[in-house]
């Protein structure tokens, strides 16, 4: 957060133009708002009267007596007149903020969401589920607070306090003229507060995502933790952290108290002020009693203005951090950006090949350099074929999947299909002919014809249970537990499935999805016997007729694969390179690394 006093009104200056973008709304709020306000202006005016011929009354006859009780039958008939249309108005002013705000926030979230799923997959990599989860649930919630208070009152309130000083100083000049000398000094010294509190409710709001972090690690974690007995160790953990928001949060409320010390104490300073003067005032004969009693009406409407215009300062000054968070995201650019007239790509006819490929992670210290993860891989898939991926791990095999359909681009030299750089095309074009099943395929909270069926939205039941058939997974489906079949809610990523049912549901999406290119990520890694053969009859489907690119630690899975590639580091260290290429039996004949895998595995 900008350490200067202005470093926060180009933020305001954002938020504000984003509710521009309705200004229909913000032109009737303005409206209703100084119409209200002349209105609350007038009624001063007509107390004025009242109290000008009640004044008369203690000098005159009974001619000044009918006066009066004319002049307050003519301010209760006025009055009474008014009552409606002021309520109509403040309420019109007041709903047309709150509607302005709600639009502008339901704008905000969808952008923010629809941000989030173009921005790739580096960016996910490196935002914690539990921080990510906070700017999606606290920081938006908490822009909406700002939004709310900024358009509902913080826009409104001034003009009303405007107005208020303005019929001061058309009661009496000296005592608006006092009124504003107190307000100077006092507005800069809360405005000083204030600041403090953006601050440390910015290190609050840093705290809390930790908090959240910690809260998603120990609730994905739960069975870890429990067989690993470190329950006390996390609840202690949790604690320690929570002991830090609670901290931090003290310190926010402490610059808040401040802040409302200082406001109450400035409204007696005024109120009295104001009386003082005014009494002086009157003793001398500089103002008359309806300037008086008028001018201290309207003090009195501007103290109640000014605090609560000082609170809702107070309230957006402590949720604007969340909204500088909110905008670092949006801020934030996509790394795979389609090149001017890039044109859509179609399926490979030939190859897909990796030329001179490098490929490191950006480093997340200040250097913005690169850690080297793969160099020099020159790699050629041909179309129609299966070409295995084998190797130990960490050895770069799943950022080589990344690359094909570049979900990540090179840091150095280039994948093309059919001798097209991918980096020319549109990049939504090339995930279309691609279908990917991992080691822990995801599946929606939601039913399991819904998660088949995300494969291909237009699919009809008929071809979702073809799919299922297709998958081995047509009868498990109908025997799930409650008989609901394809109906059949699914649990949070398919926690209600077994390891195998999920990987077969996985497996009928990308067979109904059709895609020419498949990827599979050790898709039997973490299966027993059992589910690994229903599993791999499955992939055999699948893989029938596609370009297959497949990763296992079990050879055995790939040893029918037409090539084999082993991925690893060299002897000497440095970046993963392709050590050797072949088929099974002439990888094994080499005696290499490949042959080096199959004995560790033999002697399991």
């Amino acid at each position: 957060m900008p350490d200067s006093a202005t470093g926060q009104w180009p933020l305001l200056k954002r938020i504000i133009k984003q509710g521009w973008e309705y200004r229909s709304l913000v032109v009737l709020m303005l409206l209703t708002t100084a119409t209200v306000t002349a209105l609350t202006g007038f009624q001063g005016k007509l107390f004025k009267e009242l109290i000008e011929a009640l004044t008369a009354v203690q000098h005159g006859g009974g001619s000044e007596t009918s006066a009066a009780i004319s002049a307050v039958q003519h301010v209760a008939v006025v009055m009474l007149a008014l009552a409606l249309p002021l309520g109509v108005l403040a309420y019109s002013a007041w709903l047309t903020g709150q509607y302005l705000a709600n639009r502008c926030m339901r704008d905000l979230r969808s952008r923010f969401v629809a941000h989030l799923v173009r921005l790739d997959l580096a960016f996910h990599g490196e935002l914690a589920r539990g921080e990510l989860l906070a700017r999606v649930t606290s920081d938006l919630d908490r822009m909406y607070s700002v939004q709310s208070l900024l358009f509902g009152k913080f826009i409104q309130r001034p003009a009303l306090a405007v107005g208020y000083v303005g019929a001061v100083f058309w009661a009496s000049w000296q005592i608006g003229l006092a009124v504003f000398v107190v307000l100077v000094p006092i507005g800069a010294i809360i405005a000083r507060i204030l600041r403090k509190t953006r601050h440390r409710s910015q290190r609050a709001q840093e705290t809390l995502a930790t908090t959240l972090i910690a809260f998603e690690q120990i609730t994905g974690g739960i069975r870890v933790i429990k067989t690993m007995g470190s329950t006390e160790r996390e609840v202690a953990r949790y604690a320690g952290l929570n002991d830090d928001l609670y901290g931090d949060r003290q310190r926010v409320a402490r610059a808040r108290a401040q802040s409302e010390g200082i406001t109450q104490g400035s409204v007696l300073l005024m109120a009295g002020g104001a009386m003082f003067l005014a009494s002086l005032l009157f003793v001398r004969g500089w103002i008359t009693p309806s300037d008086l009693l008028v001018s201290l009406t309207f003090v009195g409407l501007l103290i109640g203005a000014l605090r609560e215009l000082q609170k809702v300062w107070g309230d957006i000054q402590e949720n604007l951090p969340a909204a500088e968070r909110v905008f670092a995201i949006l801020d934030r650019q996509p790394k795979l950006i389609d090149q001017p007239g890039a044109l859509a790509v179609t399926p490979p006819q030939r190859e897909l090949r990796l030329e001179g490929v490098t490929f490191g992670y950006t480093a997340s210290d200040a250097t913005g350099t690169s850690e080297p993860v793969l160099a020099q891989i020159d790699l050629v898939i041909p179309v129609g074929r299966t070409t295995a991926l084998v190797g130990p791990s960490g050895g770069g095999k799943s950022t080589i999947l990344d690359l094909l359909p570049r979900l990540r681009d090179v840091t150095g030299g280039r994948v093309t299909w059919d001798g097209i750089d991918m980096r020319t095309v549109q990049a939504d074009s090339l995930i279309h002919h691609v279908a990917i099943v991992s080691q822990d395929s995801f599946l929606f909270n939601d039913t399991v014809r819904a998660n088949i069926r995300y494969g291909k939205p237009a699919a009809t039941d008929a071809d979702i249970e073809q799919a299922a058939r297709r998958a081995h997974v047509h009868d498990a489906i109908l025997a799930l537990e409650g008989g609901k079949g394809y109906d059949t809610v699914v649990g949070d990523r398919g926690g209600r499935l077994s390891g195998g049912q999920r990987q077969r549901i996985a497996i009928a999406r990308a067979l109904l999805r059709d895609a020419p290119i498949l990827l599979l990520d050790e898709p039997t890694s973490a299966l027993d016997a059992a589910s690994e053969q229903h599993v791999q009859e499955a992939l055999d489907a699948l893989m029938l007729g596609r370009t297959t690119i497949v990763i296992a630690h079990r050879l055995a899975t790939v040893q029918h694969a037409d090539c084999i590639h082993v991925i690893g580091k060299p002897p000497g260290g440095g970046p993963s390179r392709i050590l050797e290429s072949g088929t099974h039996a002439e990888l094994v004949a080499r005696q290499g690394a490949y042959a080096e895998l199959v004995k560790l595995q033999q002697l399991i």
